[in-house]
């Protein structure tokens, strides 16, 4: 039929061509009447039903007919017998004007890759450093450097190219294949430019700090798409040149052989230069070799306006200057720019101490959402931008739900969340979807759609861009032009749809999808903000209502001590006083305060959660970053006003170190429970990123603070019991002072080795601590015993002694000495053999010793308590053995339970000095420590007989007890709910109202306060002390039934 067609009048067989799908039948016509004079004549039918299949029918036959007229008959012949390998052909061809075109300057590439498989494989950048050193081999001047830089570009452009659009290659390795090449050109230009620099300049050397000279590295760090292997086809290649130090010079040139009476010969040296002068030179003239266009095009396009101080700076930079550069005037920008910086020529070693430097820079150690504000407000411009150089214009990179808006949002999250997340630092931007979904930054769904979108919208970029190798990421608006893309992206006419209409469904499905969960991170939170505020908020922060007005209306929305509320509302409007405010802080503020403010309303203590409000923002003071966490975290906010309503002690902590905020955003508070094996791989992982001792300690604090903020929540949530608390408070102490013990050993092993004849050491918990009993104010009740004398083995020789009692003063500074971040925990000794006075660190000998001649009876109630923490674990648990055989060996005789009831007796009568309406409810009549000597008089008791009882926590105690038939059911009873109820008010004391003393005073607000909180109705103070007095009277019973003693016992002196 083809043949008919040809053999017609040239009008006809025109239109008859167009009719089968050419858009210029005319132009067809000649193309295949010229290509019937070559060995393709007895094939023409099927090869233009090939054409046919082609993005561009007329661009793949004009195209090829262009080829055909550089090949020789053999090779014409070789396609003939492949159809597959002229498939190909056609679909470049059909798909790409530019790619065509380097086959028909450079015919000898069909072959290459066509016939001889040159695309079945993928390079990687050692590949491309080779075969470019052979490339450019024998050449030695700049002129011919340039040409086959760019030649070479050329050959690797339509390799890398063909394989991307005939679907041989993945996006990703098509974006990794293009910045390998041009990593591996910035290499080429820079070996050859520093070589000609040297032989004009000589070597350029430094002065280290440590007063040495060594010669000075050089290292171009690739940004953007180059940094984060994601090169397009006409990529840009962003890229900054760094330098090891402004302190030095070149060595010059020796120009001819000095005299013998020239000293040193230093008259015969020329050229020498200051670094900063050498490296701009050697940056001017590898920008030149890349970037210049010469008769051979341009081996990439370079952008140096990332470098400090943008298009006003340096060209090339000393890692000092950067620096400097970075901490003082660094933006967010930039921030975000740096994400993606990479060593990609010269020094590897500079360029990572380049990326260790902008760390600090790049991630905070704080969650940081300014990065949200400065980032949205960038993209804004770039939407108007759009809108006002092109409105109708389709944009893939820069418009509506494109690239950037992924890109935006990926290096945002990562911006946030970085500093605290070292494993979300990624520079490919698929990578970084992935681990944010691994971290639980993004939902999987979420991470489904922007991956596929992503992947999407570079594919149509790479196809719009090598079709005629244009700089631009724009829609054609053509119709034939937007045909061809749909085709080369594989969508197809249908009996249903044409290709081009396929094709701007799914880009509209897709960037609708991206622009959704784009809009929800940067613009959502401010939607729910501005629609959260109440009408009782907006009327009391107007401008129109006076200083009586605005009372009357406070105290009609709840507020009991409305005059103080306003104060604090005017400082919380006016920003804190004497602190600069800047006008972005200030600006934030003022935009969430009227939320802040409904919650605050809405509150079940609005005084307090005001005051405690105000109070923050003072301790905030001008720092940006903390008001952009709230205002794009709707529940941060709505959480941190229920913490200033319902807990002091928590507020105080937050306003003590309002750095800690970023905890409420913490995945970790919705854990009310940890065992100790993940808080101890936690705090291991912390504290292995530093070797520095002060950096230490602050972690230990940083990670007490951070776990009991949990604790602390989840209590005022509900969702921890008062025994659960205890737990996890002392899990988090043993933690941290097993990091203080393994600090310490580490320490002084380095100074005085190992203590000698093999000597072991074990911390051991009494009290609270080694009842697993801890409350938020508890100190840590310890003592230090080691096992056998000696000396060290270490360079410096001291006894096992003194080895072991700076090992123990080392671990009570560990956790006590106070730093920026506070204390971890208190330490208490003084539960040692002789107490005070005795030594800090006891031999085993010394402490089994003092235990069976001179311990007195409180002593070995104490050790009841007794734990093992930290140390050996066999040396510890033979001291816990050793005691338990000593305390247990003879029940207590009458005079000790005198001793003892004494001992109870003062502490109530010094200690909690009740009357008048004050009751203490650990030390007070028939409080807690009623109910401790109760049952520990018991053990004493029946210990001996009956080991199952040897419990040192104090409500286990209490069941073994009853299960023993020690004591009674309805003894049982009341012992378990009087502890219970006195440790659940206890909590609520400190919790709630941040008080440690445990009293609670009949008719006063706090009393009142503490009631309703607990949840007690009318009459709410008088009902809980009501319970209280029913519950002391009954363990006071208890306790004088089982120490046995009625008479009052006159108290000592001392104890």
């Amino acid at each position: 039929m083809l043949k008919k067609i040809l053999d017609i009048q040239k009008n006809d067989a025109a239109l008859h061509l167009k009719k089968l799908g050419f858009s210029d039948g005319s132009k067809a016509l000649q193309n295949l009447l010229l290509l019937r004079e070559t060995p393709l004549k007895a094939h023409l039918e099927e090869f233009v039903n090939l054409l046919l299949t082609a993005p561009s029918p007329d661009n793949a036959l004009n195209n090829i007919e262009r080829i055909g007229a550089q090949l020789s008959p053999e090779i014409i012949n070789s396609f003939i017998k492949n159809k597959e390998k002229l498939q190909h052909l056609i679909f470049i061809c059909g798909s790409s004007n530019l790619l065509a075109n380097t086959i028909i300057n450079n015919p000898i590439y069909i072959e290459q890759l066509l016939l001889e498989g040159g695309l079945e494989r993928k390079k990687d950048l050692s590949v491309f450093l080779k075969e470019l050193l052979a490339w450019v081999h024998d050449l030695h001047d700049f002129s011919s450097i340039a040409k086959a830089l760019r030649l070479f570009k050329q050959r690797e452009y339509l390799r890398i190219g063909a394989r991307d659009i005939l679907g041989l290659a993945s996006m990703q390795e098509t974006t990794e294949e293009l910045s390998g090449l041009a990593s591996a050109s910035l290499e080429i230009a820079y070996w050859f430019c520093l070589a000609q620099l040297k032989a004009e300049y000589g070597t350029p050397l430094y002065i280290d700090l440590d007063g040495s000279e060594k010669e000075s590295e050089f290292v171009i760090i690739g940004m953007g798409k180059l940094g984060g292997r994601e090169l397009n086809f006409s990529s840009d290649i962003d890229i900054i040149y760094i330098y090891s130090s402004d302190k030095g010079e070149t060595t010059g040139i020796v120009k001819s052989p000095s005299p013998p009476f020239m000293k040193g010969g230093r008259e015969g040296i020329s050229g020498k230069i200051h670094l900063h002068t050498f490296y701009v030179k050697l940056s001017e003239m590898i920008t030149k070799l890349i970037g210049s266009i010469t008769e051979d095009g341009v081996v990439f396009r370079v952008d140096l306006n990332l470098r400090p101080e943008g298009k006003n700076g340096d060209l090339a930079n000393s890692l000092r200057s950067a620096e400097i550069y970075y901490e003082s005037w660094g933006q967010t920008w930039e921030r975000a720019a740096m994400i993606k910086a990479r060593p990609v020529a010269g020094s590897m070693e500079l360029g990572e101490d380049f990326l260790k430097m902008i760390e600090p820079f790049v991630y905070r150690r704080y969650l940081d959402f300014t990065a949200i504000e400065e980032i949205r407000g960038m993209k804004e411009k770039i939407d108007l931008s759009l809108l006002r150089a092109a409105p109708d214009a389709v944009d893939v990179k820069l418009g509506i739900g494109g690239i950037r808006e992924i890109e935006f949002f990926i290096q945002t999250i990562q911006l946030i969340n970085g500093g605290k997340d070292k494993a979300i630092r990624e520079k490919n931007t698929l990578r970084s979807i992935e681990l944010l979904k691994q971290r639980g930054y993004i939902p999987e769904q979420d991470a489904s759609v922007l991956t596929h979108a992503y992947i999407f919208l570079r594919n149509l970029e790479h196809r719009i861009q090598i079709v005629e190798g244009r700089q631009t990421q724009v829609i054609p608006a053509k119709a034939a032009e937007t045909e061809r893309l749909a085709k080369m992206l594989e969508f197809f006419d249908t009996s249903e749809m044409k290709a081009a209409d396929r094709f701007w469904d799914e880009y509209k499905n897709q960037t609708e999808n991206v622009h959704e969960i784009y809009d929800n991170l940067f613009y959502k939170h401010s939607k729910e903000i501005e629609e959260g505020v109440s009408e009782d908020a907006m009327i009391i922060l107007s401008d129109d209502l006076d200083k009586e007005e605005i009372i009357t209306r406070l105290s009609k929305t709840g507020f009991q001590e409305p005059t103080p509320a306003y104060e604090n509302l005017k400082h919380l409007k006016e920003g804190p006083t004497f602190v600069r405010f800047p006008v972005r802080a200030r600006t934030i503020l003022k935009r969430i305060t009227p939320f802040l403010f409904t919650l605050i309303i809405n509150s079940p203590a609005p005084d307090m959660a005001l005051k405690n409000l105000e109070r923050f923002i003072s301790s905030i003071g001008g720092i940006t970053a903390f008001y952009s966490l709230l205002a794009e975290n709707k529940k941060v906010m709505e959480l941190l006003i229920k913490l200033f309503s319902t807990s002091e002690f928590l507020s105080a902590a937050l306003i003590e170190h309002p750095e800690n905020l970023d905890n409420l955003l913490s995945p970790e508070l919705n854990i009310p429970r940890k065992n100790k094996d993940e808080l101890f791989e936690k705090l291991s992982t912390l504290i292995a990123a530093t070797e520095d001792y002060e950096a230490q300690l602050d972690i230990i604090r940083r990670f007490r603070n951070s776990e009991i903020f949990r604790i602390g929540i989840n209590d005022i949530f509900g969702e921890l019991e008062p025994a659960d608390i205890s737990e996890q408070i002392t899990y988090t102490a043993d933690i941290c002072l097993i990091k203080a013990y393994e600090i310490g050993i580490q320490e002084l092993e380095k100074r005085f080795g190992l203590p000698g004849n093999n000597s072991r050491f074990a911390v051991i918990g009494l009290g609270k601590f080694g009842g697993n009993e801890l409350i938020y104010s508890s100190d840590l009740d310890i003592i230090f015993v080691y096992s056998v004398s000696g000396e060290t083995s270490g360079p410096k020789v001291i006894s096992n002694h003194e080895f072991f009692a700076k090992l123990g003063q080392r671990i009570i500074t560990t956790l006590s000495v106070v730093t920026k971040e506070g204390v971890a925990f208190k330490v208490d000794t003084r539960l040692r053999p002789s107490g005070s006075s005795g030594p800090l660190c006891t031999s085993e000998d010394a402490f089994i010793r003092y235990h069976k001649e001179t311990a007195q009876i409180w002593e070995k109630q104490a050790m009841l308590k007794a734990r093992f923490i930290a140390g050996n674990p066999e040396f510890g648990s033979r001291i816990l053995h050793e005691i338990q055989e000593h305390i247990y060996a003879k029940p207590p005789v009458n005079d000790d339970l005198k001793e003892l009831y004494r001992i109870r007796q003062r502490m109530e009568i010094e200690i909690a000095k009740e009357g008048g309406g004050r009751y203490n409810i650990k030390v007070g009549k028939g409080g807690l420590v009623d109910i401790e000597f109760a049952v520990q008089i018991l053990q004493l008791k029946f210990g001996k007989e009956t080991p199952s009882i040897r419990e040192s926590n104090t409500i286990n105690a209490i069941e073994v007890l009853k299960r023993a038939g020690i004591i009674s059911e309805a003894d049982y009873t009341a012992l378990k709910e009087a502890y219970k109820f006195y440790r659940f008010l206890e909590n609520r004391l400190r919790i709630v109202q941040n008080r440690t003393e445990g009293d609670i005073v009949k008719d006063t607000p706090e009393l009142l306060a503490l009631a309703k909180r607990i949840g007690y109705k009318d009459g709410a103070d008088k009902k809980l002390l009501q319970d209280y007095l029913n519950q002391t009277n009954i363990v006071r019973d208890i306790y004088k039934r089982i120490i046995g003693i009625e008479e009052k016992i006159v108290p000592k002196e001392e104890i």
